[in-house]
């Protein structure tokens, strides 16, 4: 099998056994680790859980930080991002920067370059609604890194733009579907929201009988009891993805608030760095 962004994912949960995007969004206010700085205590917490992990040997497939929830804290706050990402592909976890980036092309090489060189990630998020010039940059890049195009998003004002009748395409977004197909070098894959099974089921299917599956990147998955989720279940994700027609597991399902911040289902800051493993434990064996 060719070495692809597509293929090392989908080894990759074959090997961690399961198919879960750890989000990496630090929120100050829930975050209970200790530190003398706003920065100190996020590198603490994710820290924390990374060495509950190893020592557990229990692993998300992909961790996935959102570089927006680093950028509003500090600039010093961007070099714990990059150290947190050091740190996770050190033991083997590959990181998507959530950065949703595009821009006309020597812009988008500029991203590309910092994205991948910089902060040294494994996949990006990119918008696609720039076209091919945009998306180039990323998806040719010279380490041949993933890259997630957003597709089907589960936010309110997706139906904005995204649910625009296109001539003979149905909505918008299947006419974007078709490009990443024309664009897909096995490196490409797409943001498609949690919320929606129909939806995600005929996405699914869109692709499959095209004959030309690629990996989701699947945000909203929600944790029982802990406040802040989307309210996707990963359960019927992965129901609605089979009865597409979707053979390949190379898709990742993304929870963030709920694992990060399991300990507010029980009410045991203390203990945040074992309760997010014990959730991450809990939502992969749902699933077998």
């Amino acid at each position: 099998m060719a070495n692809t962004f597509s293929s090392t994912l989908e080894q990759r949960i074959a090997d961690c056994g399961n198919p879960i995007c750890l989000g990496m969004d630090p929120v100050l206010k829930l975050i209970p680790a200790k530190g003398d700085s706003a920065e100190e205590k996020i590198y603490r917490f994710y820290s924390d859980i990374l060495e509950e992990c190893v020592r557990r040997n229990v692993f998300p497939a992909v961790v996935k930080p959102n570089s927006a929830y680093y950028e509003c804290v500090s600039v010093e706050a961007l070099t714990v991002l990059k150290k947190l990402i050091h740190d996770y592909r050190q033991e083997k976890i590959p990181v998507v920067l959530d950065a949703k980036r595009g821009d006309i092309g020597k812009s988008s090489a500029a991203y590309a370059n910092a994205a991948f060189q910089v902060y040294g990630a494994d996949a990006v998020t990119v918008s696609p609604w720039m076209g091919a010039d945009s998306v180039g940059p990323f998806l040719n890049h010279e380490l041949q890194c993933g890259v997630y195009a957003l597709l089907r998003t589960s936010n309110k004002g997706a139906a904005d733009f995204q649910d625009l009748p296109v001539v003979e395409k149905d909505r918008a977004f299947y006419a974007v579907a078709e490009k990443l197909i024309e664009w897909d070098n096995g490196h490409l894959g797409a943001v498609v929201g949690a919320t929606n099974l129909q939806e995600m089921e005929n996405i699914t299917r869109f692709f499959a009988e095209r004959n030309h599956e690629i990996p989701f990147l699947i945000p909203g998955v929600s944790i029982p009891g802990v406040p802040g989720g989307q309210g996707g279940d990963a359960v019927s994700v992965l129901n609605a993805i089979r009865q597409g027609g979707g053979k390949r597991n190379f898709h990742v399902l993304n929870s963030s608030s709920g694992l990060n911040y399991a300990w507010q289902a029980s009410n045991e800051p203390d203990r945040y760095a074992s309760l997010c493993v014990d959730a991450l434990e809990r939502l992969a064996d749902s699933l077998h």
